[in-house]
């Protein structure tokens, strides 16, 4: 009995002698929470999208949508290009993860030497090339387009997307 008296007097003189500050308790039973941090790009939305929605890589999003909008811009010219880069954030460096394709081999460098027939499939040709080099099926491309368009439709103003549609007309 004694033991247990002590133990009851030094018990209760902690709990009165101890500052009055709640949470010392808390802190021994709740667990922090800590929310990831996710950094996010300009472009996130777009790029993310392709990815988790064809499969792709981010290396592989950027530079299959790097090689559309090459495309569309080499097609409409920089006026008419303009609503769809302006609608679509960091644009330069999507342009810029288009692969670099040699102008003589590949589909695109077999219809070069086909005259004004070839000319008019080179765009095409040009995308397929890009993707095989990427790592990307051709298949995808089309998937691709119908995620930019919807892209395009929520946040860019209207008519975009039919400029878009017009300068992808080669692979339409």
């Amino acid at each position: 009995m004694k033991l247990s008296a002590v133990t009851g007097v030094l018990l209760g003189t902690l709990m009165i002698s101890s500052p009055a500050t709640a949470g010392w308790f808390d802190s021994l039973t709740s667990k922090e929470e800590t929310k990831p941090q996710v950094i996010q790009t300009q472009n996130n939305d777009l790029v993310g999208s392709v990815m988790s929605q064809l499969g792709l890589n981010q290396a592989q999003a950027e530079g299959g949508l790097g090689s559309l909008f090459s495309l569309a811009q080499s097609t409409l010219g920089s006026d008419d290009f303009g609503p769809i880069a302006g609608a679509i954030p960091n644009m330069d460096s999507l342009l810029s993860a288009a692969p670099v394709l040699d102008g003589d081999s590949g589909l695109s460098g077999l219809l070069s030497q086909a005259g004004d027939l070839g000319a008019s499939l080179q765009g095409g040709a040009q995308i397929y090339d890009a993707f095989e080099k990427l790592g990307i099926s051709k298949e995808l491309a089309v998937p691709m387009i119908e995620i930019v368009k919807g892209y395009l439709d929520a946040n860019a103003g209207s008519g975009t997307t039919d400029l878009l549609i017009q300068g992808l007309g080669a692979i339409l």
